[in-house]
């Protein structure tokens, strides 16, 4: 028992230079290598409550490396004894004589220590550098605003070199967005006689604010073999970039006040049309489809400002859409896209016009205001004119919106097509003028046979739009097939397009299947890539099915009584 009572006695005179009220600390060195690592211990007596402890003033000097707590209890002659033990594994962060501030536990603060870290050899530093370092470049120390500077980082390391944790990400930057370009590449290379592997990053930096822009240091530990003295050991080291000050211009003087500011290294428009201008030849009341692409590279979609296209309403009715923002980051410059599409109807015959666009923008390479235009397009209308009052305010069934939902909204008195012509014109008028003149003035007989003559000139139309149908489906036309499905079931059932739909997808199952098909072959992003054999089967099947569909029909062709049966 007397062996404890001096084990005891001498672990608390370990502490006693140090002792501050209820508080002991020391450190496991008080001089060191600026690579090597040091343990401060402070232990808390009578407590065994352990605290989290407040290391923000170590970190200025130190890397905190670790943090273990344990707690302690003993029981001896009856005396009881406990405290609670604090390890902190610290690394250096320069050379010097490093001060180790008070660190506060519960109402106590333990005594300032002082650490002396000695650099290392010169040989040694020549060692490391040699085994691990960073290559930092920019692609310039100048950008303009929202414009886009290009980082690289590159990790070189030789054999025998262990790296610890993952790769620093994209740099923390105040007052600016920053990109990643593609993915960490990993290569080897031979330098200066040495094999190294290469860890190479990409960013794209655009600072949102003018002035000066830092870039923070990056770093990693690693672990490397040195040769000191004959002996080889294995040291723990850091290894970081240099933080970076970037100068951002604002926007230059020169530059148009009325022009949205886009600085970039290039900007393209380009369009195409839906279906294609064929000779440059249109029908009016046709839904023609202009997508325009804006693709500026060295920035981002969202920088690009949108296009401003007036039409004239006597001429156009115009369904625009929403634009669509697209960036492509896998290179060595972020290319960003705008496409903007809108849905044209033509409303009279004769030349017509759309105007040509302009986007105004700053060459970042050669300091210079540029223009980039897309050329007006011209092209002719065929048919006759549409009163604008009788178009319904929704815009027609083209884009990504589904076949249903397009369906729906059209109105039941659509004013495109020779066969709509067909069924307004005969059978509207012939149907109810014809019935009712000629039942008043020549009887039930005479009635009975002009409407015969209508329905005989319905099952034309109705063998026609299905033809046409079916033939701009195998065309992979999609703005035509809607439009086409449109006429064919509203004068196959009489009635408007919304109730025809419904009426043909509860008459014939595998008709829902089918307008989903057609929905994610006309919708799909690379709709050549389809193909259109599974939907024109489908489709012959479905128009020349004579089941159900064909019994209501022919019951809708049947003449309804003369006289109520009695």
């Amino acid at each position: 028992m007397v062996n404890l009572r001096a084990t005891g006695t001498l672990l608390l005179t370990l502490f006693l230079p140090y002792a501050h009220a209820e508080l002991s600390v020391r450190l496991s060195n008080d001089s060191i290598e600026e690579l090597e690592s040091v343990r401060l211990v402070i232990r808390a007596h009578d407590t065994r409550r352990a605290e989290t402890l407040d290391l923000t003033d170590l970190e200025k000097n130190f890397h905190i490396m670790g943090n273990n707590t344990s707690s302690q209890y003993q029981y001896i002659n009856g005396r009881t004894q406990s405290w609670v033990d604090y390890q902190i594994t610290l690394q250096p962060k320069k050379t010097g004589k490093l001060p180790i501030p008070p660190i506060r536990i519960g109402n106590f603060s333990t005594q300032p220590l002082t650490l002396d870290v000695q650099p290392l050899a010169p040989s040694t530093r020549q060692q490391i550098n040699e085994l691990v370092f960073y290559e930092q470049t920019f692609s310039s120390t100048r950008v303009y605003v929202q414009g886009q500077i290009s980082m690289q980082r590159k990790l070189f390391f030789s054999n025998g070199v262990q790296l610890y944790g993952g790769q620093p990400g994209a740099p923390n930057i105040p007052d600016a967005k920053v990109i990643t370009l593609g993915e960490n590449q990993t290569t080897n290379i031979q330098r200066n006689g040495r094999n190294y592997g290469v860890v190479t990053q990409n960013y794209a930096i655009f600072p949102e604010a003018s002035g000066t822009l830092t870039v923070p240091a990056a770093e990693i530990t690693a672990s490397v073999r040195i040769l000191n003295s004959g002996r080889v050991s294995r040291k723990g080291v850091r290894v970081a970039t240099e933080e970076e000050t970037i100068t951002v211009m604002p926007v230059p003087k020169n530059y148009p006040r009325d022009a949205p500011w886009l600085p970039a290294t290039n900007v393209t428009l380009s369009q195409s049309f839906e279906p294609a201008l064929s000779g440059a030849v249109v029908n009016v009341g046709d839904t023609l489809t202009q997508t325009v692409k804006i693709t500026v590279e060295g920035n981002t979609g969202a920088s690009v400002p949108p296009l401003s296209s007036v039409l004239s309403s006597d001429a156009f009715r115009q369904y625009p859409q929403p634009a669509q923002l697209i960036d492509n980051t896998q290179g060595q410059n972020v290319i960003g896209q705008r496409i903007e599409r809108r849905n044209l109807m033509p409303l009279n015959p004769g030349t017509l016009q759309l105007p040509a666009n302009k986007i105004v923008w700053w060459d970042t390479k050669t300091n210079q205001i540029r223009r980039s235009t897309l050329a007006a397009t011209t092209f002719q209308a065929l048919g006759t004119s549409i009163n604008p009052q009788e178009i319904t305010a929704n815009p027609p069934a083209v884009g990504p919106d589904s076949l249903a939902d397009a369906i729906n909204t059209e109105n039941s008195q659509d004013n495109a097509g020779e066969f709509n012509n067909a069924l307004s014109g005969t059978l509207s008028q012939v149907l109810r003028w014809s019935l009712a003149i000629v039942a008043i003035l020549l009887g039930a007989m005479l009635a009975a046979r002009v409407i015969r003559t209508a329905l005989a000139t319905r099952s034309w139309a109705l063998r026609r739009s299905r033809r046409i149908l079916l033939k701009q489906i195998r065309r992979a036309d999609t703005s035509a097939i809607q439009h086409s499905l449109r006429q064919y079931l509203q004068l196959r059932y009489a009635m408007p397009a919304d109730k025809a739909l419904r009426t043909w997808t509860a008459e014939q199952p595998d008709a829902q299947r089918f307008v989903s098909t057609l929905n994610f072959w006309c919708y799909s992003p690379a709709p050549e890539l389809h193909d259109p054999k599974e939907i024109v089967s489908l489709a012959e099947e479905l128009l020349r099915n004579k089941s159900t569909a064909s019994q209501q029909q022919k019951n809708s062709e049947s003449l309804p009584a003369l006289y109520p049966s009695t």
